[in-house]
Parts: structure tokens; sequence; C-alpha cells
């Protein structure tokens, strides 16, 4: 699996007198992994460090902001934006390890009272409501008797929704990698399906021995970004 591929990991390309946020890749320990989201905090969060550079001004991100920002707050922002997109300490990653819990509940309860529902392809979205729904090739009944079980777990709807709140709030920030993509409230639920997300992105009991998280957040940035690939289009 490679890890630092464009849609998983953009670099920030360095400009005149601005400094350049990297990510160094494998973090193969957890005292490797502080190192370098501190060292990663430090390159954001101090902004005194940045040069301000002398009648440098860049688009703003958002192309419906209809001013100019100088390239020293834009790049501030995208690698904010790096922070709570990628990261296993960011925004998406935290509500999808929110998820797993209170959705592999729901699926032992599926699989108790209705096992052939279970077993059968389906997948979760979220509508503009923040309502779970059921997609895929089941009739309506069998998609209400799953939604209203989804819809009962609060936790489960929580983390979704939290999932999609920061994803669009981060991703308008992020020029490069999942922002290269168009997606927003009105097609978010086209998008994503966060049942192949949480299976796709379990933790090995390898993983999770050594870096205490129930998802890999490494297979979760490679799902996210190949369904970006198969159900987005490229910003134009």
């Amino acid at each position: 699996m490679q890890v630092n591929s464009q849609d998983t990991y953009p670099l920030l390309q360095p400009t005149s007198n601005s400094s350049v946020v990297e990510i160094n890749t494998p973090v193969n320990s957890k005292e490797q992994l502080k190192s370098e989201m501190e060292r990663l905090a430090k390159d954001i969060y101090h902004k005194g460090q940045f040069k301000e550079p002398d009648a440098t001004y860049y688009k703003p991100v958002n192309k419906d902001a209809n001013i100019l920002r100088p390239i020293e707050e834009v790049m501030y922002d995208i690698g904010v934006a790096t922070v709570h997109l990628y990261m296993p300490g960011g925004d998406v990653p935290k509500a999808v390890e929110k998820m797993l819990s209170p959705y592999d509940s729901v699926m032992a309860e599926l699989r108790s009272e209705q096992p052939s529902l279970a077993n059968k392809s389906w997948g979760i979205s979220i509508n503009e409501s923040g309502e779970l729904t059921v997609t895929g090739s089941l009739n309506d009944d069998e998609k209400a008797i799953i939604a209203e079980k989804l819809n009962s777990n609060e936790e489960l709807v929580t983390a979704v929704n939290d999932f999609k709140s920061n994803y669009l709030k981060y991703i308008k920030m992020e020029p490069r990698g999942w922002g290269t993509y168009d997606v927003n409230e009105s097609n978010f639920a086209d998008v994503f399906d966060f049942r192949e997300m949480l299976e796709s992105s379990r933790s090995s009991e390898e993983f999770k021995a050594t870096w205490d998280y129930e998802t890999n957040w490494l297979k979760l940035n490679d799902n996210v970004s190949a369904q970006l690939r198969s159900n987005a289009s490229k910003r134009k």
C-alpha cells in the first residue's frame, strides 16, 4: 500500500519566503508519531515563523470568497486542514474511530435478529438532514429495517455527522489531495459509504496493540481516496 500518494498525503509546495509543512512517512512507533505530530504542530500553529512576503497575495482556496488573503494565512489554513483531514489525531479520523464500536453493536443486533439482511450487500450514507440512510440493492422494507436500527444508535449518528461536518469544513481549506474533488452538502450522500469505510479500515491486532486505535488511519485514508476517485468529480 502506497501511503504517500497525492490523494492521501498532499505535500505543500514551497512559495517565495514561505515555510513548508512536510509529513515524514512511515512512522513506526508511538514515539515517532508523537515526534512527528509535535513537529507538524510547530510548523503549522506557530504563525510567527512565517516571514511575510512583500506585496505577495494568494487567491483564497474557497472560490466563493470575494477577498484576497496573504499567502501565509492560506498556508496556515492548509496546514490545519492537513492535520484534521489526514492525521490520526485530526477531527475527521477521530470521527471514524468513534463510529466503529456503535456500528459493531448495530451489526451484532442485526445479525441476531435479521441475519439474512446483515449478510447482504448494502451501504450507509447520510442525508442533508443528518439522518443515516441505507444504499444498495435492497427493497424498501429491508432498507427501512436497517435504517431504523442505524438511526436508533445516537452515538453512531453523531459520529457520522461529525465526520461530515468536519470533512466539509476542512476540505474548503485544502487545495490538493482530497480537496481536488468536488464534495459539498448536496452531493455528500452520493460520495461516501460509511459501511465500506469502516469495514476496510479496521485495525489488525498488531496495529491495534502498537497504536491503540480501532481503525487504521492509513487504510482509512486509502479508502476515502478510493471513494472520492470512484464517486466524486474533480474540481474545475
